[in-house]
Order: C-alpha cells, then structure tokens, then sequence
C-alpha cells in the first residue's frame, strides 16, 4: 500500500474507534465494523458458490483487497477523482480487478449485465462526508436495484445494501420504506433480510 493510502487508511480506523467509543459512552449500539462485514460477505459468497464480486463504493480498497483470494473476478466502482487514483493504483497488478471510475447508477448495472456468473452485488456507494464522492444521487441504493431488475441480473445473484440504519435516520437518505419498497418491486421472488447492518437480497438460483 502507498504512504498516501495507508496514512488515510490509518485515519479512517481511528476515526471508525472514536465513533465507537462515543457511541459506547452515549450508550447507543455502534454499527458493525468493516471487518465483520466483510466476514459477513465472505460467508454469503462462499455460501451462495460466487466467484464474481461487484462493488459500488471502492473508498480506499479494503473489500477488493479482502476478496482477492477468494474471487475470480471483482468489478469495483468509485465516483471520487483521487479515491479512484489510489485504487487504481493499488491494484494495477491485479488482472481479476476492474476498477471503474463513474456513477454507481451507470456502472453498476452494466457490470452486472455482462457477468458471466451469478455476482455478489455489494452497495456500499454513498455519500460520507470529506472525502468521499457523490453521484446523481446522496443514497443511490433504491434507484440501483431497480436498475439492476431491468438489465436481468443471473439466476442466483445475491445484493447487499450497506447502512441499513441510515435509511430514515439520516435526513438526506430515503426511508426505509422507498428501500424496502424498491427491492421488493424489483425483485418479488427473493428472499430478503436485514443481516449486520445490510439488506440481503438473494434471487431464487
């Protein structure tokens, strides 16, 4: 990892500690940690026979890093002029990954158009404050999914969108209901639960 991107990966964990510590002395519940989310998503990968994982949201390269063992193919999005650099950066040696530079809404549902295999879909692509980018829209997750039904997504495909607890609570977020709603217009036949702070959206396979 360069200087530039370990020293923000750096910052980024003391940052995600002190929100954990103030939420712990405020007496709040603190969201899961990047780490158990990607357990998280190694586990419905393994379980679900994926090789093929598409991601909006790159940030600093942490998911794509984790998956490189495990995955054969990884699409990954960011809209940010300097995050995308870095992440192209970072992983220029790696052949299995694709790191696009755009819109979330435009890229996305093309990835998942041309997968040769059923993907993990993971929409982490929002925006965060200093530092991160934004596209057409703050919190594009329920514009994403019906996007995604349109392009016909493979038999067995499995969607993840990320901060569940945001949507509603954060002002500039849609509800939960407009979430919940855009995922069941979009894919009717799925089973759907909120697992560690994620909607888990699996089409039947």
């Amino acid at each position: 990892m360069r200087p530039a991107t370990r020293h923000l990966a750096q910052l980024d964990a003391v940052r995600n500690r002190v929100a954990a510590l103030v939420s712990y002395d405020a007496g709040r519940v603190s969201p899961a940690s990047a780490r158990a989310k990607r357990r998280h998503l190694l586990s419905l990968f393994q379980e679900r026979s994926h090789s093929v994982l598409v991601e909006s949201g790159t940030f600093l390269g942490g998911t794509v890093k984790f998956f490189l063992p495990h995955a054969e193919r990884i699409v990954t999005v960011e809209i940010d002029d300097q995050l995308h650099r870095w992440a192209a950066m970072r992983f220029a040696d790696e052949p299995k990954v694709e790191v696009l530079h755009g819109d979330a809404l435009t890229h996305i549902p093309r990835a998942v158009a041309t997968a040769e295999s059923a993907p993990l879909i993971w929409l982490d692509g929002h925006y965060s404050g200093h530092g991160t980018g934004q596209g057409a829209e703050l919190e594009p997750a329920p514009s994403l999914l019906g996007l995604i039904a349109e392009v016909g997504p493979p038999a067995g495909t499995t969607l993840l969108v990320d901060d569940v607890r945001l949507f509603g609570a954060h002002r500039d977020f849609p509800t939960l209901h407009m979430l919940l709603s855009a995922a069941f217009d979009a894919f009717p036949a799925a089973q759907m639960n909120v697992e560690l702070d994620s909607l888990v959206i699996r089409l039947p396979a």
